[in-house]
Protein backbone atom coordinates (compact mmCIF):
# COMPACT_ATOMS: atom_id res chain seq x y z
CA UNK A 1 0.00 0.00 0.00
CA UNK A 2 1.57 3.38 -0.74
CA UNK A 3 1.61 6.11 1.56
CA UNK A 4 -0.42 9.11 1.43
CA UNK A 5 -0.89 12.43 2.40
CA UNK A 6 -4.73 13.84 2.64
CA UNK A 7 -5.58 17.01 3.54
CA UNK A 8 -9.19 18.04 3.84
CA UNK A 9 -9.44 21.67 4.53
CA UNK A 10 -11.75 24.75 4.57
CA UNK A 11 -10.89 27.46 2.71
CA UNK A 12 -12.56 30.59 1.55
CA UNK A 13 -15.99 28.68 2.39
CA UNK A 14 -15.09 25.98 0.67
CA UNK A 15 -14.19 22.10 1.71
CA UNK A 16 -11.03 21.36 -0.41
CA UNK A 17 -10.04 17.54 -0.57
CA UNK A 18 -6.85 16.66 -1.63
CA UNK A 19 -4.97 13.21 -1.50
CA UNK A 20 -1.47 12.75 -2.57
CA UNK A 21 0.28 9.96 -2.82
CA UNK A 22 3.60 10.87 -0.30
CA UNK A 23 6.01 8.16 -2.85
CA UNK A 24 5.70 10.06 -6.33
CA UNK A 25 3.73 13.44 -5.42
CA UNK A 26 0.63 12.22 -7.51
CA UNK A 27 -2.62 13.35 -6.50
CA UNK A 28 -5.03 10.47 -6.53
CA UNK A 29 -7.90 12.21 -5.42
CA UNK A 30 -9.17 16.06 -5.48
CA UNK A 31 -12.24 17.76 -4.89
CA UNK A 32 -13.80 21.03 -4.02
CA UNK A 33 -17.32 21.59 -2.47
CA UNK A 34 -19.35 24.58 -0.97
CA UNK A 35 -20.95 22.41 1.65
CA UNK A 36 -20.18 19.42 3.91
CA UNK A 37 -21.58 16.71 1.86
CA UNK A 38 -20.12 13.12 2.68
CA UNK A 39 -22.67 11.52 -0.10
CA UNK A 40 -20.64 13.23 -3.17
CA UNK A 41 -17.14 12.21 -1.71
CA UNK A 42 -17.92 8.96 -1.28
CA UNK A 43 -19.52 8.45 -4.34
CA UNK A 44 -17.46 10.36 -6.22
CA UNK A 45 -15.98 8.31 -9.08
CA UNK A 46 -12.17 8.51 -8.42
CA UNK A 47 -12.74 7.99 -4.14
CA UNK A 48 -13.61 4.46 -5.64
CA UNK A 49 -11.29 4.10 -8.39
CA UNK A 50 -8.53 5.59 -7.11
CA UNK A 51 -8.57 4.90 -3.45
CA UNK A 52 -7.97 1.44 -2.01
CA UNK A 53 -10.72 0.21 0.66
CA UNK A 54 -7.80 1.61 3.70
CA UNK A 55 -7.06 5.22 2.03
CA UNK A 56 -11.00 5.42 1.47
CA UNK A 57 -11.44 4.34 5.11
CA UNK A 58 -8.55 7.38 6.00
CA UNK A 59 -10.40 10.02 4.22
CA UNK A 60 -13.55 9.47 5.68
CA UNK A 61 -12.20 9.49 9.13
CA UNK A 62 -10.62 12.90 8.26
CA UNK A 63 -13.50 14.40 6.19
CA UNK A 64 -15.62 13.27 8.94
CA UNK A 65 -13.93 15.47 11.18
CA UNK A 66 -14.81 18.55 9.10
CA UNK A 67 -18.15 17.65 9.73
CA UNK A 68 -20.10 21.47 10.81
CA UNK A 69 -22.44 19.41 12.67
CA UNK A 70 -21.39 16.51 14.16
CA UNK A 71 -24.10 13.77 15.08
CA UNK A 72 -25.23 14.22 18.95
CA UNK A 73 -26.76 11.41 20.95
CA UNK A 74 -30.26 12.22 21.78
CA UNK A 75 -31.10 9.43 24.05
CA UNK A 76 -28.40 9.62 26.59
CA UNK A 77 -26.18 12.03 27.59
CA UNK A 78 -28.01 15.15 28.03
CA UNK A 79 -29.61 17.62 31.20
CA UNK A 80 -32.77 17.76 29.94
CA UNK A 81 -35.17 14.85 29.86
CA UNK A 82 -38.11 15.02 27.61
CA UNK A 83 -41.00 12.26 27.32
CA UNK A 84 -42.21 11.35 24.00
CA UNK A 85 -44.86 9.17 23.68
CA UNK A 86 -42.97 5.95 24.71
CA UNK A 87 -39.19 7.18 24.65
CA UNK A 88 -37.32 9.10 26.85
CA UNK A 89 -34.85 11.71 25.07
CA UNK A 90 -32.31 13.65 27.04
CA UNK A 91 -32.16 16.52 24.92
CA UNK A 92 -34.41 19.86 24.55
CA UNK A 93 -37.08 20.03 22.53
CA UNK A 94 -34.90 21.61 19.87
CA UNK A 95 -32.33 19.50 19.52
CA UNK A 96 -35.03 16.60 19.00
CA UNK A 97 -36.53 18.80 16.02
CA UNK A 98 -33.04 19.36 15.01
CA UNK A 99 -32.25 16.06 15.47
CA UNK A 100 -35.56 14.51 12.97
CA UNK A 101 -34.91 17.25 10.37
CA UNK A 102 -32.10 16.08 9.75
CA UNK A 103 -32.66 12.67 10.02
CA UNK A 104 -35.52 12.90 7.41
CA UNK A 105 -33.35 14.95 5.08
CA UNK A 106 -30.98 12.32 5.45
CA UNK A 107 -33.28 9.87 4.35
CA UNK A 108 -34.73 11.88 1.60
CA UNK A 109 -30.96 12.03 -0.13
CA UNK A 110 -31.08 8.29 0.14
CA UNK A 111 -34.19 7.94 -1.60
CA UNK A 112 -33.12 10.52 -4.41
CA UNK A 113 -29.24 9.45 -4.98
CA UNK A 114 -30.65 5.82 -5.64
CA UNK A 115 -29.20 4.37 -2.28
CA UNK A 116 -31.75 2.49 -0.97
CA UNK A 117 -32.79 -0.65 -2.75
CA UNK A 118 -36.78 -0.51 -3.90
CA UNK A 119 -37.67 -3.27 -1.58
CA UNK A 120 -41.26 -3.07 -0.14
CA UNK A 121 -39.92 -3.65 3.74
CA UNK A 122 -36.91 -1.30 3.07
CA UNK A 123 -39.63 1.51 1.64
CA UNK A 124 -41.80 0.97 4.45
CA UNK A 125 -39.68 2.71 6.93
CA UNK A 126 -39.29 5.75 4.68
CA UNK A 127 -43.54 6.04 4.23
CA UNK A 128 -43.52 7.88 7.89
CA UNK A 129 -40.68 10.00 7.14
CA UNK A 130 -42.73 11.32 3.67
CA UNK A 131 -45.65 12.08 5.62
CA UNK A 132 -44.00 13.67 8.07
CA UNK A 133 -42.50 15.87 5.18
CA UNK A 134 -45.61 16.43 3.51
CA UNK A 135 -46.92 17.41 6.70
CA UNK A 136 -44.58 20.43 7.40
CA UNK A 137 -44.69 21.04 3.30
CA UNK A 138 -48.31 21.67 4.11
CA UNK A 139 -47.40 24.42 7.29
CA UNK A 140 -45.46 26.29 5.71
CA UNK A 141 -47.30 26.81 2.56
Amino acid sequence: MSKLAASPKIAGGNIQITVTSVRNGNVKFQHVQVHYEPNTIYGHADFTANLSKAQQTTLRQLYDGCNPRPRRDLLRGGADRLQVGAMEFQCSPEELLSGLIETIYAMRNALLHGEVDPDPRVLSCYEPAYRIVMLFLGCVR
